[in-house]
């Protein structure tokens, strides 16, 4: 198996993009609607993206605008549009739904225009609670498919006729669902590949068929990212980081991003845990959810007797892949771990844009003139780049350094106010002590009953059937052992011990950075942070916590 050494060879592909970005509004009409008409906005969706390359959104606003052309009493001042799919995840990405929405409520919008009423949503209830609130509001409706008549009418004859409607689309969507999940169960359980972003390390083999007739791609190695995550396996166990990884992926096989930079050290982690290095099939994980701890082995595809699905070559096998989660893990859990980018991004988690979206940690390398490198740390909006353009208007960002000194300023001066001292908690007692001494002992036993039972496997006792059996005693032991290390976190992390502002400002210095985060959040709720080139103090706004 040949690998190529030059960088950037091998530069992993961005997420798949449609053949066209649409932003969620665009105005394309005049200032003002033309003399002796009304203002109108045309709503643009496709469901679902063809192949074929035809573009329904084109094909929808043209047929639109030769119906309003043909009325004549309508300007097209703008359009909202999403292009997405029927899935549940892009109707929580509807953006430029969401935008129309908005404008309709601040009396922007009087006027719309869809190709069909399925465009709007295919929940009949939420159709009909839609037409309702536009009724109200006096928002006029126009479809090129229905009735004017019906959408804009409030009697119950119009009401019953746009139901039905409703109800059918509804009923379509959720046929055609049960049938493209029956047909992805079949997929799952031949080992099939059925879509989606092909993981690290695989990719899209010929198509074969199984001993029951069914047709399907399976996924076969890659031959410069598989081998890469056998020595990323035997790296993490030898003790080297995700960023020395990322390392030598660019060194010794060209891996980097589209762009050409280091791979990001959490798709490397994300690969690395997944159950798929033991070459098993995942099916329905469900969407990351901050502070929810997901065990991937519940969500391995099963056959009917139990046994996990083997769909392609593994990595590794089960014992080696456990020991490296565990170095993972330890890794993560490190307290002496320096922060990422060797700042300690003091605000984390409290910085937001105003377009409701989380600031991010950024920092950049510049190069000057001299050669000297000079790195910047900024905390920056992602809601453009994570949800789409148009999403976050002004696409805010602060420079770290300034923000933090701003903040710091403020929570000192809030330290004379006796709330202080009743949100600060007292440190554990000295009994306390001997409760951890009880925890650690039972976590040793925990983790030594696990290394026995990893070691197992593998072994005549446990082959065939009994390898569920033997996930699942892996399973409850793992259980146990994050509980009681979530305990041992629990005792062993110290209260601040100090209760009034002048000792709170003498250890400050000396104060390590979860306890530095730990008084801003007891006295801070949120900070809200405009775009533009203004002083921090006329950017930031602190609201106190209640």
């Amino acid at each position: 198996m040949s690998v190529s050494r030059v960088p950037g060879r091998n530069a992993r592909p961005g997420r798949p993009s449609r053949r066209v970005s649409y932003p969620a509004f665009a105005h394309t009409g005049p200032r003002e609607p033309l003399e002796g008409t009304e203002p109108i906005y045309l709503y643009l969706r496709l469901s679902r993206y063809h192949r074929d390359g035809a573009d329904a959104i084109e094909r929808h606003r043209v047929d639109l605008l030769r119906k309003l052309a043909a009325e004549g009493r309508w300007t097209v001042m703008g359009e909202y549009i999403d292009n997405d799919s029927a899935s549940k995840s892009a109707v929580r990405s509807r953006k430029g739904w969401r935008r129309l929405n908005d404008d309709i409520r601040a009396g922007v919008v009087r006027a719309v225009a869809f190709w069909k009423l399925d465009r709007t949503s295919r929940i009949a209830t939420k159709c009909l609670e839609w037409i309702g609130e536009c009724q109200s509001r006096g928002v006029y409706l126009i479809s090129h498919q229905d009735s004017a008549d019906e959408l804009n009418s409030a009697s119950a004859g119009a009401k019953l006729v746009t139901g039905v409607k409703a109800l059918l689309a509804e009923v379509e969507t959720d046929t055609m669902s049960e049938r493209q999940l029956a047909a992805k169960q079949h997929l799952a359980e031949a080992g099939f590949f059925h879509g989606g972003t092909v993981p690290l390390g695989w990719m899209r083999g010929p198509r074969v068929t199984d001993r029951f007739g069914r047709t399907g791609v399976r996924l076969v190695p890659h031959p410069v990212e598989f081998p890469a995550l056998k020595d990323a396996t035997s790296m993490v166990l030898a003790g080297k980081s995700i960023d020395q990884v990322a390392r030598h992926w660019r060194d010794h096989y060209g891996i980097t991003t589209s762009s050409g930079a280091l791979l990001y050290e959490p798709t490397i982690y994300r690969a690395l845990i997944s159950p798929r290095m033991v070459g098993y099939r995942m099916r329905k994980v469900p969407e990351h959810r901050r502070g929810v701890k997901l065990e991937l082995l519940d969500y391995v595809v099963r056959d009917r007797h139990g046994n996990p699905i083997i769909a392609h070559e593994p990595v590794c096998d089960l014992a080696t892949w456990f020991k490296v989660r565990q170095a993972l893990n330890r890794a993560k859990t490190s307290g002496t771990r320096r922060p990422w980018g060797s700042h300690p991004w003091l605000l984390t988690g409290l910085c937001f844009c105003l377009c409701g979206g989380r600031l991010y940690c950024h920092h950049k390398t510049h190069i000057n003139a001299a050669g000297d490198k000079r790195r910047d740390y900024t905390y920056w909006c992602l809601a453009n780049r994570r949800m789409g353009p148009g999403t976050c208007p002004t696409g805010c960002s602060i420079g770290a350094a300034k923000a933090e000194a701003y903040v710091l300023g403020w929570f000192f001066a809030q330290l004379t106010d006796p709330a202080l001292g009743r949100a600060v908690a007292r440190r554990r007692a000295a009994d306390g002590n001997r409760e951890i001494e009880a925890v650690l002992a039972r976590l040793d036993e925990a983790k030594t009953e696990r290394s026995m039972l990893i070691g197992k496997q593998g072994t005549p006792t446990y082959r065939g059937s009994m390898v569920t059996v033997l996930l699942g005693l892996v399973k409850d032991v793992q259980r146990r052992i994050d509980e009681l290390q979530q305990r041992l976190d629990a005792l062993t992390t110290a209260e601040p011990p100090i209760n009034d502002g002048a000792r709170v400002i003498a250890a400050w210095p000396s104060l390590e950075i979860s306890e530095k985060r730990n008084y801003l959040r007891r006295v801070i709720d949120r900070i809200e942070v405009r775009s533009g080139r203004d002083s921090v103090e006329d950017r930031m706004l602190i609201l106190p916590a209640q």
